[in-house]
């Protein structure tokens, strides 16, 4: 492979971003690293993103997680998956400052590849 994975990050969707944000901080006592208005990631490798409203061409249920797979670059991963015959329901683009691309396992699971901004943002505990 001429890319590699750099960490792994689990994304939970939910309705009410607030209700789970107190549940992960003050009860499993998880620590914020960065939050947004639909978006907080934890220092433990979790994040939680607040669902969006699914589409006709885009099912999954609320609260589903969503595989993060940390990629240097997401449009090389997606060319050099692409060319292995992966298909992406989303196509890299940029939501948040975050560029992404998505695509299902063979179980309908979403999985998305994430490429981080240069800033210093870490998922995993180092």
């Amino acid at each position: 492979m001429s890319f590699q994975f750099e960490g792994v990050m689990a994304v939970v969707m939910v309705q009410d971003i607030e209700r789970a944000l107190r549940f992960y901080r003050d009860l499993l006592g998880f620590t914020v690293q960065e939050e947004q208005e639909d978006w907080v990631f934890f220092q433990e490798g979790v994040g939680l993103k607040t669902a969006p409203e699914a589409g006709a061409e885009v099912r999954f249920e609320a609260n589903a997680v969503v595989l993060t797979l940390i990629v240097k670059d997401v449009v090389a991963a997606y060319r050099e998956l692409t060319e292995r015959g992966v298909a992406f329901f989303l196509p890299p683009t940029t939501q948040n400052g975050l560029k992404i691309a998505v695509l299902r396992d063979t179980e309908n699971n979403l999985i998305q590849l994430l490429q981080l901004p240069d800033m210093g943002l870490r998922i995993s505990p180092e």
